[in-house]
């Protein structure tokens, strides 16, 4: 009895985490499709910052530094992505996150803050607007948008 008793205390381990990060404010939206050089201009930008957040059950997770910390910004992303979606709004200006774990070490909550905004219309870019392209996040986006735009 002893035996199974041990067996079954085994097998009910709980995985306590203990996970928490902080980044900088992005100058850009980590959402961003690039087809062809295309400029999107805001429209609305709320004056009111938000705070929002979503929680995830890790009590299942064995292993946070290998299941969870390579997919942060995922979960960064889908907060922002749920936000938006409920709330009407395209991006989030200025985010900045909080990832955080209760004491228990089971749930996981990612808080976003920033300013959500809108677009207002999109329209082809031109040499005009090769000022922007060192603000590109990635040399070989800008590199492919340069060549896109001079042709």
């Amino acid at each position: 009895m002893l035996f199974v008793m041990l067996t079954f205390a085994a097998f009910s381990q709980k995985y306590v985490h203990n996970i928490s990060q902080s980044n900088a404010r992005a100058i850009e939206s980590q959402f961003g499709v690039l087809t062809a050089p295309v400029i999107g201009e805001l429209g609305e930008i709320s004056p009111n910052k938000i705070i929002d957040s979503c929680q995830w059950n890790i009590s299942g997770v064995k292993d946070a530094a290998t299941e969870i910390r390579p997919y942060l910004d995922e979960y960064k992303k889908y907060t922002v992505a749920r936000y938006c979606s409920k709330n009407g709004y395209d991006l989030i200006i200025s985010p900045m996150f909080q990832v955080r774990t209760n004491p228990e070490g089971n749930i996981m909550t990612v808080t976003v803050t920033g300013f959500p905004a809108k677009y207002k219309k999109f329209r082809p870019a031109t040499k005009e607007d090769s000022w922007m392209l060192p603000f590109l996040n990635n040399f070989e986006s800008e590199r492919k948008v340069k060549e896109a735009i001079n042709q």
